[in-house]
């Protein structure tokens, strides 16, 4: 059976609202396998290493290419501290550079003898209520840091948008039904795993909330999720956290020192 993945490739490029000769400009990029899109977005702007950079928005978009291929964008946008306001006037009117078009070669294999090779782009929530308790997924047995506690989120799915994935994978691992919010950062994360497989993964993070918490329960069926639940923050210091946990808790609070 074919499915969506078969014809249909997925790319991410980034994107930097940045100081211009006339003002501010937006300056686009791919991301290639590998590369931090924080990284890339100070390249664009010739920034120095480390300097702070907004996340602004993540943006999908689905193209058709020709011979009945069609290609899926995800586009992360970052701004310079003192230039988020000129969001998005500052997109040209004939659209994000690279158009998508250009974007539909493949990159350059990996070298003779590298691992091999998977990309994953996925979209996690720091889960809140009005209680400011904050909601978590247990890893089932058999999946990556099984038996930690995780964020409730996933791999976006070929054609589906961060927001909607974010909400759906909140649904199924939990049965909560969240309004996702505020974008908190995007990161990029590599491993290898047992297998020797090379995993490249960017992370979009998001504040989701629920203004109607029920208890929780896992809705997905044979996932990866064995357990759910509402943890005060108190309750989060006792708690193993997965990686994504950890580095999602810790994007939070800088981004609210920031603001």
């Amino acid at each position: 059976m074919t499915s969506i993945d078969d014809w249909m490739a997925r790319r991410v490029t980034v994107h930097l609202v940045t100081s211009g000769p006339t003002g501010p400009v937006l300056v686009g990029a791919r991301v290639l396998f590998g590369e931090d899109p924080e990284e890339v977005a100070r390249g664009l702007g010739d920034l120095p290493e480390g300097a702070p950079l907004v996340a602004l928005d993540v943006l999908t978009e689905t193209v058709s290419l020709p011979r009945g291929r069609a290609l899926h964008v995800d586009r992360i946008v970052f701004a310079e501290p003192g230039l988020v306001s000129a969001w998005p006037a500052v997109v040209p009117t004939e659209g994000l550079i690279p158009p998508a078009p250009a974007l539909a070669a493949e990159e350059d294999p990996a070298p003779e003898g590298a691992r091999p090779r998977m990309r994953r782009f996925s979209s996690y929530g720091i889960v809140t209520d009005p209680a400011g308790r904050v909601l978590l997924s247990l890893i089932a047995e058999g999946y990556p840091a099984a038996g930690t506690w995780h964020l409730p989120g996933g791999g976006v799915d070929t054609g589906e948008d961060v927001r909607a994935a974010l909400r759906r994978e909140v649904l199924e691992e939990s049965g909560q039904a969240g309004v996702v919010g505020e974008l908190i950062t995007v990161a990029s994360h590599r491993r290898t795993q047992s297998t020797g497989t090379d995993i490249y993964a960017v992370w979009v993070f998001s504040h989701v909330h629920v203004a109607e918490p029920t208890v929780p329960r896992v809705v997905e069926v044979d996932g990866s999720t064995a357990d759910c639940g509402w943890f005060t923050p108190a309750e989060l210091t006792e708690l193993p956290l997965s990686t994504t946990a950890q580095r999602g808790m810790e994007f939070l609070v800088r981004h609210r020192r920031r603001g």
